[in-house]
């Protein structure tokens, strides 16, 4: 993991969609676009884009999951632009006030390589238990273990929100 990323990621493309809702009941839309993510984490995802939004600026940020569609609240933490010869141009989102059913879905969704090899490893020794407990319910059960011990240290929910500070910029 970089040292600098508050959260670990998982490179991954999913369809994201970005909106800011209008006026209090949000039905109508001030803005919205349709982008993929670049990769995931339980703190944000990054979206490529070709057009920027400012840092600051809060949105919703709905991921499809290959089961639903998981609407998130969030906020532009930092973007890349056009000209960065090492990183995609895009926009890293952090995610804002996490509901329980979403935090469920990302604990469960978010399976770094590491947990797929410890459940193919766990099947290896105990293949009846393919039937009934899936990688989702183990990736569930790390990331909280994994949560459990940063927050004994007194440490944040995983979920919780405060993104890391982007990457800093060279100068040419």
């Amino acid at each position: 993991m970089d040292s600098r990323r508050r959260y670990e990621r998982i490179e991954i493309e999913l369809p994201c969609r970005l909106y800011i809702p209008e006026g209090k009941k949000g039905e109508e839309l001030k803005f919205q676009s349709f982008n993929t993510s670049a990769n995931l984490g339980l703190g944000g995802v990054f979206v490529t884009s070709t057009f920027l939004l400012k840092p600051g600026i809060e949105l919703w940020v709905e991921i499809s999951l290959p089961d639903e569609a998981l609407p998130i609240r969030g906020r532009i933490a930092h973007a890349i632009g056009l000209d960065d010869p090492k990183f995609p141009s895009g926009m890293g989102i952090e995610f804002l006030d996490v509901d329980s059913h979403g935090r469920e879905t990302l604990l469960r969704y978010f399976t770094p390589a590491r947990y797929q090899e410890f459940y193919s490893s766990m099947l290896k020794e105990f293949p009846h238990l393919e039937r009934s407990f899936a990688l989702q319910d183990a990736s569930l059960i790390l990331n909280l273990w994994e949560e459990w011990k940063v927050r004994r240290e007194g440490g944040p929910m995983l979920t919780d929100s405060g993104a890391p500070e982007p990457p800093a910029k060279r100068r040419r």
